[in-house]
């Protein structure tokens, strides 16, 4: 793996992490760091909207590749999730032109948000907890699998673009063990909810990277 690779799959997200801590050592307060208009919630958006960027360019890319109907679809499932993702964080808005809730929509809503996963654990806590499953399996324990037992992941294998490759297993491992590592460490800088959303939204960006990179170099191969 080149260097610039190794630095980016693998450095960037441990820099994720220890960003707040890094924050809160040069400027002496975390307040900054949470929240709705906070930096790592800014920064969860920020890496939807690049993952929705390299969505369409590889959606855009694939027409140059002829039939290639299952992964088109994959990718259409991957931006329209991304995209819902990025809409929740932002309130579709709400928080960026400042308009008001509905006092109707506030009895449900237990933020007072123009949002649904503050609505029901249906559409929070749920897609949370089968992101995370997804990630364990596809994006951990599968890349280790295969490394460890040298699987070579063929193309000729129908699940070839949907398999999460090695380049996210560093961000894989961190968005399952920031939940027990922040209990053990017990800080106040980072909000734990925060932070894991915030590695869940950069595991679909390097996802969406790594696929966008593999069909390139296809293209250049022929």
């Amino acid at each position: 793996m080149k260097t610039r690779d190794l630095l980016f799959y693998h450095g960037f997200p441990l820099l994720v992490v220890l960003f707040s801590f890094i924050w809160f050592a040069i400027v002496g307060d975390y307040k900054a760091l949470k929240g709705e208009f906070g930096i790592i919630e800014n920064m969860t958006v920020l890496f939807l909207v690049a993952a929705i960027g390299f969505c369409i360019s590889s959606i855009i890319s694939l027409k140059q590749l002829g039939p290639s109907g299952t992964l088109r679809i994959w990718l259409f499932i991957l931006l329209l999730g991304a995209t819902y993702f990025a809409l929740e964080e932002i309130s579709y808005g709400q928080h960026m032109f400042g308009w008001g809730t509905a006092e109707s929509w506030k009895e449900l809503n237990n933020q007072g948000e123009t949002n649904l996963h503050n609505v029901h654990a249906l559409f929070d806590q749920l897609p949370r907890l089968l992101l995370t499953i997804a990630i364990l399996i596809g994006g951990v324990i599968m890349p280790l699998y295969r490394y460890f037992r040298k699987i070579k992941l063929e193309e000729s294998n129908r699940l070839y673009w949907q398999w999460p490759t090695l380049d996210c297993i560093t961000v894989g491992l961190l968005v399952i063990l920031i939940r027990p590592i922040l209990t053990v460490i017990d800080t106040k800088i980072i909000n734990t909810g925060e932070m894991k959303e915030n590695l869940i939204a950069l595991f679909i960006l390097f996802y969406c990277v790594s696929i966008h990179s593999r069909i390139r170099q296809k293209m250049k191969q022929g």
